[in-house]
């Protein structure tokens, strides 16, 4: 026995006259006999030093509890001296830790910018030395559920009242670790069984176990003063609100998974309970427990996650990773883990759930293992005895098994002392949980959101004011930028958090500093980055999107949010003012608008009631700039607004050109802008033909003709006007002439067509004299984009702002937040390399550059795509049923659907119809969008043909797209059904204004580019592989073995389906492939008996049953008489008829029954001997 142990066995418990001293013996003998004299960590064994981070912070935990056991009966001397020595060896142990990561200081500063696992802080360490254990490369380090544990731990344990942390120093230290988990949400890890993907191949996956873990420790350090009552501003740590929000939603979208390869971990039971309590949902909560029950639970303990082979009789210990097809041999005979049963306890103790508590304390019984001096020891795990594998998985928990792994295991022994503790009423479960993160699913009072309008206008002012609603303005107050927060410390090497955009929540609270209070704008109402903000109407509804999204997820901040919103006099016109903008104002006078409780008021009003942060600490002692000074500059930087040039509207005209040979240059020029488009006008690839939406089908064949509208993409990086030959002979002219054209260009057309061929031919930042003065051909853009912008010009801001390489800062938020929906995005037009898939998060310039190389380095396709990512964003955080049955987004084809939707509408040419869409507002294509990813009809119905007096001296054309953005607009704000399954029918107010000709092709075409499949699909494809050799679809094969591979549900196959459809060219050709899937896994699982030695080709399915489909018109006279079915095919997409395409799923002719009596037909069977369909 190890020195010390004999006086740890003295240590007692007094409660209530009665005397306990197995607890003592067992925290002795099975944890603190462990410990380090030197470092204060715990080695895994007796035959190793590795002491991993993780399993130190568990193992401390009981002694902590111990130790606050002690603390609720001090009366007696020796209690106090005994709580004293179990907090020591607390504070050595997190000591020990903090000391082995600091260490590696410089890994952490290099991780904050590079987030690469290379960079990572190690999992585990010398237990001897506090130095690393393993080289960087030999481990799986990236773990930042133990990094995000220990912070945890550190945040209860310093509300407990230990001092942990001693120095400043060290207080910089912990706030550079917060900024190392605060991305944790987009950062795949090795997770907390170290091994990523469970394969083990070393491919890390973001894990919800992780993000838990990182938003409960976010939570918990939220400032938190680490030096406790004898702290101050510098010891205080800070957290953004906004990160801990993300990880929220990630961890949401997330559960009740684990990961990609993982359709469930026990290991979630830490974050949906004690110690994490990281879901305010209680029926996600429960669902996510129901789920860990009922597949992982066996007679000794918890699976980790299914076909876990880790100390399996049939694994193969000579390699850590797995053969993928090896993973089907592990169901059934994974390993169970009694630590599982210890989690479960203390779920059921925390939430007072007697039952759980007995049914799990007598199931641990029966796994605890008695040494010979009688004390419990929770043995790591128990396996199936290899000579009753078969046995096992014939009857599963029939076998009984054998302890295996580390016998005690201090991780289980920790939480199983913990559970006795609290059992035993030794502890309450509140004493565990100084921070109160167990009460985190309890109902939150409703609240409402502050709104200060402010405006720079003494006329919108005034004029508000005449219609009761009373603003303050902008020269009143001071309004400063976002900025980041940063905690340097020089001496450690540290340079604080990386720079970013703060979010809505750091926006919506108050700041004071240096003796002022400061006040934040939402970052969409930023001018100066973006055009979205030139647009009232989008503005508008983003601000009413804000509001409600502050109130939904404004949880556990003190105080109330408050919304800066500004009217500026260049955004807005002051004769009259809109009314939206005056409908909103009301509302939120009234107090209620878009299900929000508001309160309007002056910003004054609100500093008592509002969230107030101190920013005082980011003037340091040893800084020699002045705060005053620092503060001024803050203050001075941010209220420089941009000035409008007026180059271009200076005329200077230099009349030596005749005035013919101007009309010559300028008809030369003339038109640039629309050839740099990325779209031609003639179908030149035929793997993309057929995407647009077209259905008005009267005329087949003339239908057939115009379906390809602008789509094709080409990828010249060097030129964005390669396809006309006028602008390569002019590229090799002087530009001179070109430059005098300029004065004699007064309209935004003109102007913009002679700049483009200037920025091609001479780079933007070209410089040349115009009108006296020395400008930059980016000068001269840079104006024609603030004058579009004044003049919603929405083509020309579109398109010069591409030419400026404008970059809409939260395009990477908006990958980020559709990625967290377990979702896929694509840029770019199939088929690859053009179309680029994007699966991991990316950086706000990496994303730009993607976007720009899958768009041919069109500007106004880039900045289109920018829009299209934003209002994505908007749209799958508010309304995520807009959403479901698709695991892949494709923006490329969704700009395609757009088009087709116009043209459709507006019976345009390809010309015009691009056109009409770049001349939408941001508002508009958001609305639109809308309509597209919910299946809502619009178009020019007789209602909406009826004459306007603003519309009387319109053309057709303008009238007829006047008309169109009304009804995108109504459309839009209307409730919308969406059609999730391939079979639902439309209803009847659908049939309104849209003939049923042509319905259902257009239905396809939009399901197809949305790549939406009905509910279930992939798991009942992964059930009908297991009857059948394999399923083909355009030449990819999905064969059996993917099931051993792969659990049903995991999304790693869902992917490798996806895949296979996203092979088909044919947006309604791909949906007609989904369909006949449907009908084979309901033929596949409707019976027992069904199994099929073959590979089914979905594509023999599809073309069969067009086969009989054109049979029975020719016998009954149907419309394809017209064209296939008397042998002049309508040429539609993979030669299925057009007819085919437009037909309703149920009834005699729909593609239901034919789809069944062609696979029928395949399998051989005689339909009339199985049913009669009619």
């Amino acid at each position: 026995m190890k020195q010390g142990t004999s006086t740890n066995e003295r240590f007692f418990i007094v409660v209530d006259g009665r005397v306990s001293r197995t607890v003592l013996i067992e925290i002795a003998k099975t944890i603190l006999c462990n410990q380090n004299p030197l470092t204060g960590l715990f080695a895994a064994g007796k035959d190793t030093d590795h002491a991993w981070v993780r399993d130190n912070v568990y193992a401390i935990m009981a002694v902590w509890g111990l130790s606050l056991s002690y603390k609720k009966h001090l009366d007696q001397m020796e209690n106090w001296t005994k709580c004293y020595e179990l907090e020591q060896s607390v504070v050595k142990t997190m000591r020990g830790l903090l000391t082995c990561m600091m260490k590696q200081v410089k890994k952490v500063e290099k991780f904050k910018s590079t987030l690469s696992r290379d960079d990572a802080l190690h999992a585990k360490y010398s237990s001897v030395t506090g130095n690393t254990a393993v080289g960087d490369n030999e481990w799986g380090h990236l773990q930042l559920d133990a990094t995000s544990l220990y912070l945890l731990m550190l945040g209860e344990m310093t509300s407990s009242g230990l001092h942990i942390v001693y120095t400043l120093d060290e207080v910089d230290f912990v706030q550079n670790l917060v900024f190392y988990i605060e991305q944790s949400y987009m950062i795949p890890d090795y997770g907390i069984w170290e091994r990523g993907d469970k394969t083990n191949h070393g491919y890390p996956e973001l894990n919800s176990s992780s993000v838990g873990m990182a938003k409960a420790a976010l939570e918990a350090m939220n400032e938190l003063d680490l030096f406790g009552s004898n702290g101050g501003p510098r010891s205080i740590i800070h957290v953004s609100s906004d990160y801990i929000y993300w990880c929220h939603s990630v961890l949401k979208s997330m559960l009740p998974r684990e990961s990609f390869s993982k359709e469930t971990d026990a290991s979630l039971l830490s974050i949906i309970s004690y110690p994490a309590f990281s879901i305010e949902d209680l029926d996600l909560v429960t669902e996510t427990k129901t789920g860990i029950i009922s597949k992982l639970q066996g007679r000794y303990g918890l699976s980790r996650f299914l076909r876990d082979g880790h100390k399996t009789p049939l694994e193969n210990a000579s390699r850590l990773h797995y053969d993928p097809h090896e993973l089907k041999q592990f169901e059934r005979i994974e390993c169970e883990w009694p630590l599982f049963f210890c989690y479960l306890i203390l779920d059921g103790l925390f939430h007072e759930n007697d039952n759980q508590v007995a049914l799990y304390c007598g199931l641990l019984e029966e796994c605890i293992i008695k040494d010979p001096e009688g004390v419990q020891n929770i043995p790591e795990l128990y396996a199936v005895p290899g000579d009753r594998v078969e046995a096992e998985k014939r009857d599963p928990h029939s076998t009984n098994r054998i302890p295996m792994g580390r016998i005690p295991h201090m991780w289980g022994q920790s939480l199983f002392i913990l559970a006795m503790l609290v059992k035993e009423g030794f502890l309450a479960p509140g004493e565990l949980d100084p921070l109160n993160r167990r009460l985190i699913t309890e109902p939150k009072p409703e609240g409402f959101v502050q709104v200060c309008v402010l405006t720079d206008s003494d006329v919108i002012q005034s004029k508000l004011a005449s219609v009761g609603i009373h603003i303050q303005q902008i020269k009143d107050l001071e309004l400063i930028q976002v900025r980041s927060v940063q905690e340097k410390n020089e001496r450690l090497g540290l340079t604080g958090r990386p720079s970013f955009d703060m979010g809505p929540f750091s926006t919506s609270k108050l700041y004071t500093i240096c003796g002022r209070t400061l006040a934040f704008t939402p970052s969409f109402m930023d001018q100066n980055t973006f055009y979205l903000a030139s647009d009232i109407d989008y503005i508008i509804d983003r601000f009413r999107t804000y509001m409600s999204f502050l109130n939904r997820n404004w949880n556990n901040i003190t105080g109330r949010p408050v919304v800066v919103f500004i009217l500026r006099s260049d955004l807005i016109d002051v004769d009259p003012i809109p009314k939206n903008v005056i409908q909103t104002l009301k509302k939120i006078k009234v107090g209620y608008t878009n299900g929000v409780r508001v309160q309007m008021g002056k910003l004054e009003d609100f500093i008592n009631t509002s969230c107030v942060t101190s920013l005082d600490f980011v003037f340091r002692e040893d800084d020699d700039e002045d705060p005053e000074d620092k503060l001024m500059e803050l203050l001075q930087s941010s209220s420089d607004f941009n000035q409008m040039s007026n180059f271009l509207s200076y005329q200077n005209i230099d009349y030596r050109y005749q005035k013919r040979y101007r009309i010559k240059k300028l008809a030369q020029i003339r038109g640039a802008v629309k050839r740099s488009y990325s779209y031609s006008h003639h179908a030149s690839d035929g793997t993309i033909a057929q995407n647009i939406l077209n259905s008005n089908i009267a005329d087949d064949q003339d239908d057939q003709n115009d379906t390809n509208v602008l789509n094709h993409i080409r990828v010249d990086e060097h030129t964005l006007s390669t396809s006309n030959r006028r602008d390569n002979l002019l590229r090799d002219k002087e530009v001179h002439d070109i430059i005098a054209l300029l004065p004699h260009a007064s309209s935004i057309h003109d102007q913009a067509d002679i700049l483009h061929y200037l920025c091609m031919n001479k780079g933007i930042e070209f410089e040349f004299e115009h009108n006296g003065h020395h400008v930059t051909v980016r000068d001269l853009i840079q104006e024609l984009y603030n004058r579009a912008c004044k003049q919603r010009v929405w083509w020309c801001v579109r398109h010069s702002a591409g030419m400026l390489g404008m970059q809409n800062q939260s395009i990477a938020q908006s990958l980020i937040a559709i990625l967290a929906q377990q979702k896929q995005l694509t840029i770019g037009l199939p088929p690859a390399p053009r179309e680029h898939v994007l699966t991991s998060p990316m950086t706000v310039e990496q994303l730009y550059n993607t976007i720009v190389a899958a768009t041919g380095n069109d500007p106004t396709m880039v900045m289109l795509t920018q829009e299209i990512l934003v209002f994505l964003h908007t749209f799958i955080s508010t309304e995520p049923q807009l959403f479901a049955g698709m695991i892949r987004i494709r923006v490329g084809l969704i700009v395609q659907v757009m088009l087709g939707e116009l043209k459709r509408t507006l019976q345009s040419s390809d010309e015009d119809t691009t056109d009409h869409l770049l001349n939408l507002s941001p508002y508009e294509i958001k609305c639109l969008l809308h309509i597209i990813l919910s299946g809502k009809e619009f178009g020019i119905t007789e209602h909406s043909t009826k004459p306007a007096p603003e519309f009387a001296d319109l053309s057709k054309q303008e009238r007829d797209m006047r008309i169109i953005r009304n009804e995108i607009k109504e459309a839009s704000t209307k409730k919308l059904s969406v059609h999730l399954n391939w079979g639902d029918h439309p209803s009847e107010d659908d049939d309104d204004d849209v003939g049923k000709h042509g319905q259902w092709i257009r239905r396809r075409r939009l399901d197809g580019a949305l790549n939406r499949v009905p509910v279930r699909f992939y798991g009942q494809v992964w059930q009908t592989l297991e009857k059948c050799k394999g399923i083909k679809i355009a030449d990819y094969i999905l064969y059996n073995s993917l099931t051993q591979e792969m659990t049903q549900e995991e999304i790693k196959f869902a992917l490798r389906v996806e895949e296979a459809l996203n092979r088909v060219p044919f947006t309604e050709y791909r949906q007609l492939i989904v369909e006949a899937c449907v009908i084979l896994t309901s033929i596949a699982l409707g019976d027992t008996r069904f199994h099929w030695d073959e590979i089914i080709s979905i594509e023999d399915i599809v073309s069969t049953a067009n086969e009989i489909f054109l049979r029975d018109q020719r016998a009954s006279g149907g419309d394809a008489t017209k064209c296939c079915a008397s042998g002049n095919p309508c040429g539609s997409a993979a030669g299925i008829c057009l007819h085919f395409y437009d037909s309703a799923p149920s009834g005699r002719f729909g593609t239901i029954n034919y789809f069944l009596r062609a696979l029928l037909k395949i399998l051989r069977v005689d339909e009339t001997t199985v049913c009669s369909i009619s």
